[in-house]
């Protein structure tokens, strides 16, 4: 009771200093007089709303959220078991007024009682449907903190929720944060577990992890052609139902999991599996319920097949392709940067002379601004709007560049760039390819400089 009281008692209080009486007070906030009679005289007083006492608050003329610190307390007041509903509305006003602080009060009281975890994790959930994911992330973390079941469903959906939302330009930051979600991946419904193997994926990309990556995306393979199957099955049944909803076309993921198995085995020098996997994304017109946005990710999936095809002629040691790649290359700008790390990785083995590949796209190794560059649409469309795997494409690139000048004995300005784009990018973005560029370093200290 004294908590309650107390609140009306400020209120009361505020009444009496600005000459109110319960009636005027009544007209000018527009509550009705027997709910305000009630409210503050009853006994016990009614319990108010957030929107009676912002409705109050504002007749008043005090601040917005005055109060609230003695609202939560009758709210959570031993008096009174907390009520969702009430505390839902005291939440998400919080929310439209940036009061953080307040939220984390509320939350902590909430969890009290296990049975608003769930109630968090759905209001969450709907934020999240709302396009307000960032400040639905307090309560992810709110219901990680508190969910006693490890195996649950909504435990990894927070859990996954927190890992997309946390991922940044920052190599290693983002590989810390997969590391936390790995272990709830397969615990996720479909749909988010589609895009999740996808971001992993990405992850140990630019880290360089192909054992995990291959993982990844055999884990993806054997989602999506399960998903397929099921409802190809179902189209095929008299019974109708509803098809699966996902992020991109379901192509989209089968596809990607033959390029990602494809990307482990190139890298690691396995060019029979990856010549199979080349197989399985170059032609999938096949595939049953594709929409016009499905056939032109098939297309696409077409020409990923035709450079993949180069790559590993050339990666096996074929120079004869590179006239033709270099044109494939104009017409296709969006896969300028994957695959002149291809190039230049080759030449460097079976030491290719590709310096007219090098002027053709110096615009795109040089950009004025890589961060800047990154992030234009037609970029961010290609790589998933994942700004890291243009950052680890470009220190490769700068690494095999580098190592393609050394090779050859050449130290000019060109390569004192090419040095510094490269320190300057692992210093920012990837910090575990440091030992790779000390040891470059050390190499190219030992060679003349070129006048």
């Amino acid at each position: 009771m004294k908590h309650r009281i107390t609140l009306i008692t400020e209120l009361e209080s505020e009444m009496h200093k600005q000459g109110y009486s319960l009636s005027h007070f009544s007209k000018v906030s527009g509550i009705n007089r027997g709910i305000l009679s009630a409210t503050l005289n009853g006994n016990p007083p009614k319990l108010m709303s957030i929107t009676q006492l912002d409705t109050m608050v504002k007749a008043l003329g005090k601040p917005e959220s005055w109060l609230y610190e003695l609202f939560i307390e009758q709210c959570f007041s031993e008096e009174n078991k907390a009520n969702w509903r009430r505390v839902r509305a005291l939440l998400l006003r919080c929310i439209e007024l940036n009061r953080d602080d307040l939220i984390g009060n509320i939350l902590n009281l909430l969890m009290e009682d296990p049975i608003h975890v769930a109630h968090v994790f759905n209001l969450a959930e709907e934020l999240v449907e709302q396009n307000q994911a960032i400040v639905a992330m307090p309560f992810y973390e709110c219901v990680i903190e508190n969910e006693r079941n490890y195996h649950s469903e909504r435990l990894a959906i927070s859990h996954y929720r927190l890992f997309k939302s946390s991922l940044g330009h920052n190599i290693e930051n983002n590989l810390r944060k997969a590391m936390i979600f790995y272990p709830f991946r397969h615990k996720l419904p479909e749909t988010l577990a589609l895009d999740a193997l996808l971001q992993l994926s990405n992850i140990y990309y630019t880290v360089r992890d192909w054992e995990l990556l291959e993982q990844c995306g055999q884990e993806l393979n054997i989602l999506a052609s399960t998903i397929y199957k099921r409802q190809f099955q179902k189209n095929k049944s008299t019974r109708k139902t509803s098809p699966i909803t996902t992020l991109r076309p379901l192509v989209v993921y089968y596809g990607q999991s033959h390029i990602i198995k494809f990307t482990a085995f190139e890298h690691k020098g396995d060019y029979a599996s990856a010549r199979l996997e080349l197989e399985g994304f170059t032609d999938l017109s096949w595939f049953e319920g594709l929409d016009e946005e499905g056939k032109y990710e098939v297309e696409k999936f077409k020409i990923f097949a035709k450079f993949n095809y180069a790559n590993l002629e050339l990666l096996s040691g074929n120079s004869n392709v590179l006239k033709d790649y270099c044109e494939m290359l104009k017409a296709h700008p969006s896969e300028i940067l994957a695959s002149l790390t291809i190039i230049l990785e080759s030449a460097n083995t079976y030491h290719y002379d590709i310096d007219f590949i090098l002027d053709t796209f110096n615009d795109h190794i040089y950009p004025s601004n890589i961060i800047e560059y990154i992030y234009q649409e037609k970029f961010l469309n290609q790589y998933y709007l994942d700004v890291s795997v243009g950052i680890s494409r470009y220190i490769n690139i700068y690494y095999q560049l580098a190592l393609y000048q050394c090779n050859r004995k050449i130290y000019d300005e060109k390569l004192e760039k090419i040095l510094l784009a490269l320190e300057n990018s692992v210093e920012k973005y990837s910090h575990g390819r440091i030992v790779d560029c000390l040891e470059l370093f050390r190499k190219l200290r030992d060679m003349p400089k070129n006048n």
